[in-house]
């Protein structure tokens, strides 16, 4: 069966092969599995969203930080030491991360996450919630499933982990990425802008997963995705809008908007007149 698995992992792999390992990993462990590109940004992970506690202290602006600096010294650490390197997170949960090569060339990580080895763990990552002003009624449905591994078993899943790590690396089965997931998403926003689409259509182009894109997104531009595509459109529509020849409505068409009357509200609460009277104060 472990042959079996190890198969899969030396392919060349497409978005749903990774997931299939990774999701075999997860079975095997308990542990959330992450595949990373060099710059941090998540490619692919199963499950595909964190545990009720992380996506709860992720919420927090100043937390989300911490934690991705926390998650970019542990790769750093592992890419130093050319092996897994197990760590414990900032409120007390045990993760590890092996760095993976691609010809020599560092290409990725390869993560295991968001475990308790004890309930003293789980305490403690109430006691984070607790100290967000979180209702105690919320911080226990928040930290019921993170998984309780025992130190030993832990050892065990992440010895099979760097095997897998070991071997990616040795069949160059993950390229090198040229450019961040985030990069790639800004890239495919501009010059798309005149379509409509959506989280979704954009994940599929750039063969991701939501949660990646979003929180690469967030952490590399800091705006939301939906936001910068919100003033991409009203920046391209403020200079259509100098065009006379050209209709509010053949604007909100060529942005992108779904109809005149969303694209009007919208415009109107950015900035503070309707498309009409824009055109007619540029006028004057």
């Amino acid at each position: 069966m472990f042959n079996s698995f190890l198969q899969t992992m030396v392919k060349q792999m497409n978005k749903q092969e990774i997931i299939t390992v990774l999701e075999e990993l997860n079975k095997i462990s308990g542990f959330r599995v992450s595949l990373h590109d060099a710059d941090y940004n998540e490619i692919a992970a199963y499950p595909e969203f964190m545990n009720t506690f992380c996506e709860s202290i992720n919420r927090n602006e100043g937390e989300h930080r911490k934690c991705v600096e926390c998650d970019r010294v542990a790769c750093l650490n592992a890419q130093k030491k050319g092996e897994t390197y197990i760590y414990r997170c900032r409120h007390g949960l045990t993760e590890a991360v092996s760095p993976l090569y691609n010809f020599g060339t560092l290409s990725g990580f390869l993560m295991m996450g968001q475990v308790a080895t004890n309930e003293n763990d789980k305490k403690n990552a109430e006691k984070a919630l607790c100290s967000l002003n979180y209702p105690d009624s919320a911080i226990k449905m928040c930290t019921k499933d993170i998984p309780v591994v025992d130190e030993e078993m832990v050892s065990s899943y992440v010895k099979i982990m760097t095997i897998c790590a070991e071997y990616l690396t040795l069949s160059n089965a993950v390229s090198a990425q040229k450019s961040s997931i985030a990069e790639r998403a800004k890239k495919y926003i501009n010059e798309n802008i005149e379509n409509k689409f959506g989280i979704a259509k954009i994940c599929a182009s750039l063969d991701c997963s939501k949660s990646t894109l979003l929180t690469s997104f967030k952490r590399t531009y800091g705006v939301t995705v939906n936001n910068y595509i919100t003033d991409v459109r009203l920046e391209r529509a403020k200079l259509l809008l100098l065009n006379d020849k050209k209709s509010i409505s053949d604007v909100a068409y060529e942005c992108g908007f779904a109809d005149q009357s969303y694209f009007s509200k919208v415009f109107s609460k950015r900035f503070g007149l309707p498309p009409s009277e824009f055109r007619t104060n540029e006028k004057d």
